[in-house]
């Protein structure tokens, strides 16, 4: 995964082959969606409709590049400004785009495409949780539906501290008792109540995305965790098993309810790439994957506008001149991506480049108020150690 630009100069170092596989997993999504638009032919829909995992891919990784970029920050504890810091940082990377995407589809979806984009949900009320991203902690839907496991992750993010401890400072036995539990959340989604995931969970046993349902958020603490102690013991993983993993876990893509030994295969390829050699990583790295990866948040976020539009409000255009329903799909692949290079070039990297700045400004800033502060804190506590005077 490519290494954050808002992150310490000295912890920027970015693995390209995860980069490229990160590239790869937006664009499964990408066509996931897709196939429940268009559904693809029958030889190859059972692969697509699996699309789902490539979100749990995410997870996992997210949590494996969130422990070599900023674990170092709380391996020594837990300080408040360090972490003040790392949220700033991380919404600096993720929130700048986020905001624009998530506006511009909650001004289409009550105009322009209110009568063919359903949203279950009055768009006003779900507003605030959208833009503070807690919509899917049982608060709202999302307003750009692929958003959920953005609002996810930020649930992981303001636990990173205690999982950072938990996964890499204490002995190697609770870090893998913590995948355990990690594991037994996820058989738990899989297999459990209604409520927890408000799904019968046709598709997959963990295709779970309801805002209301806490399975949502635990799928996504759950890998990450995983992806936290798999950074730890990446060394136990050579890098060639990543051809091995490769071929696995398209075979279990290929196939029905095998999600839970895909996050076990998901973990271990990530471990085996993180190394950043051998045959398998080289073709993740090359250009055209590399970049896939670099624009994937970007595809990622506007890619659902995209089609609904396409396959949704406009869907005279594909009968209408006759094109083949395929034919529709590549397009809709071709102008997300455009749109996404467009989105990270133009607005993405600038506003992250602008947010990390405006970071550091605030951190080298003079303390204008602290030292009037301070003398107004002093005094109140030389009056307060004062005796008091005798009684009259």
């Amino acid at each position: 995964m490519s290494a954050d630009a808002s992150a310490p100069a000295a912890f920027r170092s970015e693995i390209k082959s995860l980069t490229g596989l990160r590239g790869i997993a937006a664009l499964y999504v990408v066509l996931f969606h897709a196939n429940g638009l268009a559904r693809f032919p029958e030889a190859v829909r059972p692969f697509f409709s699996h699309g789902y995992m490539a979100v749990d891919l995410f997870f996992i990784l997210s949590g494996f590049v969130m422990a070599m970029i900023y674990g170092h920050m709380f391996r020594n504890g837990f300080e408040l400004k360090t972490f003040q810091k790392f949220l700033l940082l991380r919404l600096a990377r993720i929130y700048p785009l986020y905001l624009l995407v998530t506006a511009i589809t909650a001004v289409a979806i009550t105009t322009v495409l209110s009568h063919t984009y359903r949203f279950d949900d009055n768009v006003l009320r779900a507003l605030p949780f959208n833009l503070t991203m807690t919509h899917v902690w049982g608060l709202a839907y999302a307003i750009v539906p692929p958003s959920w496991s953005i609002s996810t992750e930020w649930a992981a993010y303001l636990l990173f501290p205690a999982g950072v401890w938990l996964a890499l400072s204490t002995p190697r036995r609770y870090a893998f008792l913590g995948v355990a539990a990690a594991f037994a959340v996820l058989v738990w989604i899989a297999f459990g109540p209604y409520w927890l995931t408000h799904s019968h969970r046709a598709i997959g046993k963990l295709d779970v995305v309801h805002s209301y349902a806490p399975g949502t958020t635990l799928r996504c603490l759950a890998s990450f965790y995983i992806g936290l102690v798999a950074f730890r013991f990446k060394h136990l993983i050579p890098a060639r098993a990543a051809g091995i993993m490769v071929v696995l876990a398209l075979f279990l893509l290929a196939l029905k309810q095998t999600d839970l030994w895909l996050i076990g295969v998901f973990t271990v390829l990530i471990m085996a790439l993180s190394h950043d050699q051998g045959r398998v990583a080289r073709a993740l790295g090359t250009p055209v994957l590399h970049w896939l990866g670099v624009v994937s948040f970007a595809l990622y976020l506007v890619h659902d506008l995209i089609q609904k539009v396409i396959f949704k409000s406009f869907p005279v255009w594909g009968v209408g001149a006759g094109i083949p329903k395929m034919a529709w799909v590549a397009i809709s692949v071709v102008v997300s991506l455009g749109i996404a290079a467009l989105a990270h070039y133009y607005f993405e990297k600038p506003s992250r480049v602008w947010a990390r700045d405006l970071i550091k400004a605030f951190d080298s800033r003079k303390p204008v108020f602290r030292p009037a502060f301070t003398r107004v804190t002093g005094y109140l506590r030389s009056v307060a150690a004062r005796p008091l005077p005798p009684a009259e």
